[in-house]
């Protein structure tokens, strides 16, 4: 199994991060194999809206860092897309990353290849209720869904206003190993 986790985290030691490192090193002792890609040090330009994907069977115009992300998706089994939530809603990182995933939208070729693949979303908050954010993960997670991937849990690490807190909260690392037991 093939696990690739997508940081859109702009901080180097966030908790986002300590997360999907914490998912990896749990799934990697029981024999899987993955990676973490961190957005923010890519060079990835915003989706220009030019429907050259459209007209070139998925194939984005714009030939970036998001190519090598393109690759990474298609090689992997299981997709972690991590973001912090900054006033409610997911990273700026993380929102260009999937307005670039629509150059797979409506492409039955890739909609078949994503149907055995699973991807779970990793969002670390400070103290803003949940109910003031889910619903923008739950339209993140729709939009994987309507590429025809498998969508799996939403996982909601509160009260880390800290970069690196997460390593010292018991709670959220068992949670964190236990989505990695259900990999």
């Amino acid at each position: 199994m093939k696990i690739l986790g997508i940081n859109a985290s702009p901080r180097p030691d966030s908790n986002v991060k300590a997360a999907l490192e914490i998912v990896l090193d749990e799934a990697k002792s029981n024999g899987a194999d993955g990676e973490i890609v961190n957005v923010n040090s890519l060079t990835i330009s915003a989706c220009q809206a030019d429907g050259y994907c459209k007209e070139h069977d998925g194939e984005c115009a714009l030939n970036d860092d998001m190519q090598d992300i393109y690759k990474k998706i298609e090689d992997s089994d299981i997709i972690l897309f991590g973001s912090p939530i900054y006033f409610c809603d997911i990273t700026a990182q993380a929102k260009t990353v999937i307005d670039r995933l629509y150059s797979y939208f409506m492409n039955e070729t890739y909609g078949k290849l994503f149907a055995d693949k699973k991807v779970h979303i990793i969002a670390s908050h400070g103290a803003a209720p949940v109910e003031m954010f889910i619903g923008s993960l739950n339209t993140q997670m729709n939009v994987f869904g309507g590429l025809g991937f498998q969508t799996g849990e939403i996982i909601t690490l509160e009260g880390n206003n800290v970069p690196g807190a997460v390593k010292g909260k018991e709670d959220q690392i068992e949670q964190l190993k236990a989505l990695a037991a259900s990999l």
